[in-house]
């Protein structure tokens, strides 16, 4: 009975937002949860064919987490129109969100006997300490039609298997840990830390004999290393490169960058000492803006490491204590890879569900001692309050998605799409647009678009990129147009702009350096403009 009362619970919790917003806007609800990026999935999903995947629908890409992209492609696929294909990806998105939640729960539920410490599933521990200050990282935030969602059920299959290595006291099925480390790890690539660790991790593991700790790691590892073979061999041979085309484009050596990042989110007075010793003048707003990225890398990477020490100290000869230990170091080592070498500004909350998983399972773990202290009433009492402080969460974060003047913006330009293309295409037969954002007027548009910012680029394209001729190239093979949903913004107006007003407008945009460095080589042409939301279609001119 106690464990119906949790999938009631759980799921009401859960839905909510997406019962609030179906309420209030019916058939266009996926809009109000898709994140930008998952337009770019979308794409690519609507413009690829046969055995290669393409953002362009001209040359082939490599820039996704497979298992993810293969399944947005199939609900295009399947799909009748765009709109199915967008409610497929966002439903599909919830589902495995909604399917997590209920994983955990019964995961911790068998690892401490409490549907209580059961209940943390949702939103989870990150965003009930911390993470609510800063609105992110609740299990509501996989909703985006990113990998999250997928990631988030994996994780939790993965916990839930784990979980009954103590009930049942038998050997875990190693095999079977190393298929679901495979599919998670194809969901996010990377993750490949947690197998790499995980594998280690239980061959080092004095528990068992020498011999059957080294076959135990071979397992763990193995159904991965097929798994990445397959996809970086299915790479080479439809794009001609080895590892992802987005990781090559977002660049590298972002140590220094983040160092300070992090340093100034977590000790603000850094920032006037800076102020006072150089000509350093700082970006309050965007550092304010980006602590959000900056928590949810450090606080779940340093919960890792404690319950890592927990499990040492406590829990050392327990079953499913090297696959968790295991797990916490691949969080940690994901942690200073994205460090070192992922912008923050690259980094988002799809990028960390696995992390969050874990703080909530290891929280709940180790809280499991003082809840078995509990007398009935204070369990109650306790049930009762985090009840109500979930539904809280849940009904705010409800309202934030209501009042959220994006999502209505966004919705409008997409079902402004054939009127706008009409006129794009009136002015330009052979359109062909070079889009730097998030993959919307990919989505959006029937004529070939190209991603400026090639993280589902190809090849040719990042080579251009890193020898600065991308504008250049792009042009030379009928990418005429300049365009961009989320990062150009014109004011009333500019459709009366010159070349030079468009050039500085540009200059002072969010474009790269090396591509602001090749608009000397053209003069513009305001295309068009689409009202209200200002997003421009500016014609690339090379100069004689």
């Amino acid at each position: 009975m106690r464990a119906v009362a949790f999938i009631l619970y759980a799921s009401l919790v859960t839905l909510l937002p997406v019962l609030v917003v179906a309420w209030n806007h019916g058939a266009l609800t996926p809009f109000w949860f898709l994140a930008g990026d998952a337009y770019l999935y979308l794409g690519i999903g609507q413009s690829s064919s046969g055995l290669t995947m393409s953002f362009d629908g001209l040359r082939p890409t490599n820039g996704f987490h497979p298992l993810w992209q293969v399944f947005v492609r199939a609900a295009t696929a399947l799909s009748a129109t765009p709109l199915q294909a967008i409610a497929a990806t966002a439903y599909g998105a919830i589902a495995f969100t909604l399917g997590g939640v209920l994983l955990l729960g019964f995961a911790i539920r068998r690892f401490t006997g409490s549907w209580l410490l059961a209940m943390l599933a949702v939103p989870g521990v990150y965003y009930l300490t911390i993470g609510q200050a800063l609105r992110n990282l609740p299990v509501w935030g996989f909703f985006s039609g990113m990998e999250a969602g997928l990631a988030f059920f994996i994780a939790a299959l993965l916990a839930y298997l784990t979980s009954g290595l103590n009930a049942r006291r038998r050997n875990p099925t190693w095999l079977t840990i190393g298929i679901i480390l495979a599919f998670l790890v194809l969901t996010r690539l990377d993750e490949l830390f947690i197998p790499a660790c995980m594998a280690v991790t239980v061959a080092l593991w004095p528990s068992r004999p020498y011999a059957e700790r080294i076959t135990a790691g071979a397992l763990i590892s193995l159904p991965t290393a097929i798994g990445l073979a397959l996809f970086v061999g299915w790479s080479l041979w439809t794009t001609g490169m080895l590892a992802p085309v987005s990781g090559a484009a977002k660049g590298s050596g972002a140590l220094v960058a983040n160092a300070w990042v992090t340093l100034a989110t977590f000790f603000a007075p850094m920032i006037e000492l800076r102020e006072g010793l150089t000509n350093y003048t700082a970006d309050r707003a965007g550092l304010a803006g980006g602590a959000f990225r900056v928590v949810e890398l450090i606080i779940p990477a340093a919960f890792a490491v404690g319950f890592l020490v927990h499990i040492l100290r406590r829990n050392a000869q327990a079953l499913w204590a090297p696959i968790l230990a295991g797990i916490c170091g691949g969080i940690v080592i994901k942690t200073i890879y994205n460090i070192g070498a992922v912008n923050y500004w690259h980094q988002a909350p799809w990028y960390f569900a696995v992390a969050m998983l874990m703080m909530t399972l290891g929280a709940a773990i180790m809280l499991a001692p003082a809840v078995r202290r509990l007398r009935r009433g204070g369990r109650v009492i306790a049930t009762l309050v985090l009840a109500t402080v979930t539904l809280l969460h849940a009904s705010l974060w409800s309202s934030d998605l209501m009042t959220d003047r994006l999502r209505p913006a966004q919705r409008d330009f997409w079902l402004d799409r054939s009127d706008l293309q009409d006129r794009l295409i009136a002015a330009d037969p052979e359109i062909r647009l070079l889009e730097f954002g998030d993959g919307m007027l990919n989505f959006t548009f029937d004529f070939p678009v190209r991603h400026g910012f090639v993280f589902a680029g190809d090849a040719q394209s990042l080579e251009a990129l890193r020898a600065g001729r991308l504008l250049r190239e792009s042009h030379a093979e009928g990418f005429e147009v300049l365009s961009s949903y989320e990062y150009l913004r014109v004011p009333e107006g500019a459709e009366s702009w010159t070349s030079e007003d468009i050039r500085t407008f540009l200059l002072a945009s969010f474009l790269a350096e090396d591509v602001k460095d090749e608009l000397r080589h053209f003069t513009f042409e305001m295309l068009t403009v689409h009202r209200p939301s200002g997003v421009p279609f500016i014609r690339l001119i090379p100069r004689g």
